[in-house]
């Protein structure tokens, strides 16, 4: 047929209709002959290789599996392709990320701080608003009760976090401990000063790690997304100050389950807020502090002084009954 097209100048599609062929299969065949393939396979259902069905559930277990995706499922499909058809193997991989997922949850843990005025939490965020904002929040971890928070049209310096600190360090009771992330403000001398004056014991995240500061970050997200909503108030970068405190105030004063029904605010002023005097301050940091020697000792491995310091930390915490550890107790397998 393609010396008839050369020599006759003959299209295929006239030509197949003159033999009695369909032109989609002419071209199909052609496709296939160009690929080294049999132009024409055998009629019935092709013969597949048998299955390692465990095989293939172990290579799906090993992929790395994220929230709603599975990386590099396409190489490891190819491996496959004769022995599983993509729909079921796409199945299969559903199902082991729905268990990888479950589990995961079920390795959890959550901490519940027994008393108001224990730990602190503070964290920053620019809320994405029409007025350029800037906003350093401070809660207590036991009662989810929000202090005033820091806003402006700018990022603050460490003197104007550290300053900040003091006032509510004064109006407030102050806390044994302070969680915060690695951000360089954070971290900031004039802040690291304020802390060691009041001997507060700081809690450095992981890096990479925000879940170690997770009761903070939930609230950034819920307060920015009430500064959206209500961002049209306040067209005015000192709206937008106002407005930051306005939301703290509000979700202050909201019933909240975790609670037990009653709302932030009176479960700090009216729960046992425990205070520790500068010696009780004093041999709290001495003994985190030896703890953490003796296991950097025995770890043989300076570089883990972070972990070992949260490790300690998190010790003193429960062997006095300050914290409760919680396993994520309503996680069922998952059937497919």
């Amino acid at each position: 047929m393609e010396s008839i097209k050369a020599t006759y100048h003959i299209p295929l599609c006239t030509l197949a209709r003159q033999m009695g062929l369909s032109y989609d299969s002419l071209m199909r065949w052609k496709r296939r002959i160009r690929k080294g393939e049999d132009p024409a396979n055998k009629p019935g259902p092709r013969k597949v290789a048998p299955l390692n069905l465990k095989g293939l559930r172990d290579d799906i277990k090993q992929l790395k599996h994220v929230r709603k995706r599975t990386h590099e499922t396409g190489g490891l499909y190819q491996h496959y392709r004769n022995q599983v058809s993509r729909r079921q193997f796409n199945t299969m991989v559903i199902e082991a990320r729905r268990e990888y997922q479950r589990q995961e949850t079920a390795r959890m843990q959550r901490i519940e701080w027994c008393h108001p005025n224990l730990a602190w939490a503070i964290d920053g965020s620019k809320p994405k608003t029409e007025q350029t904002l800037s906003v350093y929040r401070i809660q207590d971890l036991c009662s989810r009760y929000k202090f005033p928070p820091l806003a402006g049209s700018s990022m603050p310096c460490g003197e104007e976090l550290s300053g900040h600190l003091e006032k509510l360090f004064s109006e407030f009771a102050v806390p044994l401990f302070l969680k915060r992330d690695n951000e360089g403000v954070l971290n900031h001398h004039a802040v690291n000063e304020v802390l060691e004056q009041h001997l507060v014991i700081p809690l450095n995240s992981p890096t990479y790690y925000a879940p170690y500061n997770g009761a903070i970050e939930q609230t950034q997200g819920v307060l920015n997304r009430y500064l959206r909503n209500w961002s049209f108030k306040a067209p005015s970068a000192e709206g937008m100050e106002l407005l930051a405190e306005l939301g703290c105030h509000d979700h202050n004063h909201m019933p909240r389950r975790s609670l037990k029904g009653k709302n932030s605010c009176r479960a700090y002023f009216d729960g046992f807020r425990i205070t520790f005097d500068k010696r009780r301050r004093k041999e709290v940091f001495l003994w985190i502090k030896q703890a953490t020697s003796d296991m950097l000792e025995k770890l043989g491995d300076d570089g883990m002084f972070m972990t070992a310091w949260r490790i300690a930390a998190r010790t003193w915490l429960q062997k006095n009954h300050y914290i409760t550890i919680v396993r994520n107790g309503k996680v069922l397998p998952y059937y497919s």
